[in-house]
């Protein structure tokens, strides 16, 4: 006899505790674009719900679709209910393992999505108001879809290439992209690296030997990034850096700083569940500081070899 897995109960929506860590996450303009999904076609994600033995419910998942139903004047709404030990960790556990599952199309498919909208006749406009989105933000999906070469576009669709890989390769000049592609599978080469390759690519002061390179022998090419050897300049460029005026530096560090406090501020009230999707970002970014800080301290303590050692 098949195993009864069905857990889900009509409940109380006053019954359910909301989740103030899950809430910090919320946009209110999501909020309002959830009622009005709701009012037109029911609730499509189903909420999660923990029970404790004591008979205390709490969201698990779905905070979003909780303050669209109490905002809406909901009563009862159905929810899958499980039972949960009485303990913070659990919960968390079982809310990041949730957060895990949800669907979460990349660029390129939302971009296939936007493009087969617009090609249908939906006004852009219509679009930005239903996603709450920018008109840059359309634009840029759609653009990354008409960048992509198609025989890139298809080692995507026959799971031969991962589509936010596919989203880094179409930054390269579109002659390459196939080829390249081609040689990052071969290679298994992971997104960090085709990131940090198109990245070298697409520098103004990469050589064409370098270039060749970075499409032809990939790995060969990322050790040659790693070692700070990709950016070979002219005599000519050096000697233009060098007379770079005083000011053009102080300007460059007032804008850095204006960004890293404002990125500071957002980063102090996000919670370490809610970074999980933005683990990569970080990543990268804490690797270009450390750079930045080798670079700084050259100045700082010049003659001082170790220093680069310690900077970390």
């Amino acid at each position: 006899m098949a195993k009864n897995i069905n857990k889900v109960k009509v409940v109380d929506v006053a019954a359910v505790a909301g989740n103030n860590t899950l809430a910090a996450g919320v946009d209110r303009r999501a909020v309002e674009r959830c009622k009005d999904a709701i009012e037109r076609l029911g609730v499509l994600h189903t909420p999660v719900i923990g029970t404790t033995h004591g008979g205390n419910r709490l969201l698990l998942s779905g905070q979003c679709e909780l303050m669209a139903l109490r905002e809406l004047g909901v009563k009862k709404m159905e929810a899958i209910e499980v039972g949960v030990a009485d303990d913070a960790g659990t919960m968390a556990k079982l809310s990041l393992m949730l957060i895990s599952l949800k669907d979460k199309p990349g660029a390129l498919c939302e971009g296939l999505l936007l493009q087969e909208a617009v090609d249908a006749g939906v006004p852009r406009s219509e679009i930005q108001i239903m996603l709450g989105k920018s008109a840059s933000w359309v634009s840029n999906r759609i653009s990354l879809v008409t960048r992509l070469d198609s025989n890139v576009y298809k080692m995507v669709r026959d799971g031969l290439l991962d589509p936010r890989s596919a989203e880094e390769i179409s930054r390269l000049p579109t002659e390459t992209q196939f080829a390249f592609a081609e040689t990052a599978v071969r290679e298994c080469l992971p997104k960090s690296s085709i990131e940090s390759l198109v990245v070298s690519y697409n520098d103004k002061t990469c050589p064409d030997v370098v270039k060749a390179q970075i499409l032809n022998d990939p790995r060969s090419a990322l050790r040659r990034v790693a070692d700070n050897r990709r950016a070979v300049k002219t005599d000519n460029q050096d000697s233009q850096k060098a007379g770079m005026p005083p000011h053009v530096v102080e300007e460059c560090v007032k804008a850095v700083r204006a960004q890293v406090e404002r990125l500071y501020r957002i980063l102090k009230y996000v919670s370490p569940l809610l970074a999980t999707g933005y683990i990569d970002a970080l990543n990268g970014l804490d690797g270009e500081l450390h750079d930045l800080r080798i670079a700084i301290r050259k100045f700082i303590y010049p003659g001082k070899t170790e220093v680069s050692n310690n900077a970390g």
